[in-house]
């Protein structure tokens, strides 16, 4: 009796340290130390540098009540609108939610948006845990004005089977993060979340190979199909809340 109980401990000790390893980055960073895994490649590249200089000067002629769309590759190659017509899209291929956080003073149309949509997350996975990406969340959502809504995408699912860096599997971290960034945004009136993942995805949680783009990252015109749907739906709902100026 005392070997079972001792038995079932161990279990339970060695599955809550899981669980630890899988919401940080211990393992990424073990893997650098010990030389088994590639070097941080920096964050603000040249490529970051261009996109946002095009992106200024775009931005003085915003106007006003137009939804924003901010993002990595995904937000990039996304026909924003067709999601909302008077849209405009500030994705930058790669970014992460430290990247967001560096380029948001650049839109001074934020300040007269009729929304913001935030799809941002993917990209962190290899650089820092879940508590920290769901930090940066929270300092991006302090930095847009009060009076204007925002929508959160969830980190969308990817095809475990086709990706490259096959040794890391993310899934799991996503489906936590998600939860997390979902409870987030409930805590506030002017966040609200919005998760096609379920939609996207097959029967093992990777991405649907029907919505896969061939990589196992990005969504093809159908993926995205699904993707525009929902979003014009949470738009819909985030502009509504907004209290017209003066009441």
């Amino acid at each position: 009796m005392k070997k079972t109980i001792a038995v079932a401990y161990i279990v339970c000790i060695h599955l809550a340290l899981l669980f630890v390893l899988l919401e940080s980055d211990f393992l990424s960073r073990a893997g650098r130390t010990l030389g088994f895994a590639k070097a941080r490649e920096p964050e603000i590249t040249e490529h970051f540098r261009r996109m946002l200089r095009y992106q200024a000067r775009m931005d003085g002629n915003v106007p006003d009540g137009a939804v924003l769309f901010i993002g990595d590759s995904m937000t990039q190659g996304l026909c924003v609108s067709a999601v909302f017509p008077l849209s405009v899209n500030y994705g930058i291929g790669s970014d992460t939610t430290a990247g967001v956080l560096e380029r948001l003073s650049t839109y001074r149309s934020i300040q007269k948006a009729g929304a913001v949509v935030l799809a941002i997350g993917v990209n962190d996975m290899k650089l820092r845990s879940n508590e920290e990406i769901l930090r940066n969340f929270a300092a991006i959502a302090a930095r847009i004005p009060e009076r204007v809504p925002i929508v959160f995408s969830a980190v969308l699912p990817l095809n475990e089977k086709k990706r490259e860096e096959r040794r890391v599997l993310y899934r799991d971290r996503i489906k936590m993060l998600n939860a997390r960034l979902g409870e987030f945004c409930r805590n506030s009136p002017r966040l609200f979340f919005l998760d096609v993942g379920p939609l996207l995805s097959d029967e093992t949680g990777n991405l649907a190979d029907e919505y896969d783009d061939g990589d196992g990252v990005h969504l093809n015109a159908k993926g995205n199909a699904v993707w525009i749907a929902g979003l014009r739906e949470k738009i819909a709902e985030a502009r509504a809340s907004v209290v017209p100026r003066g009441k």
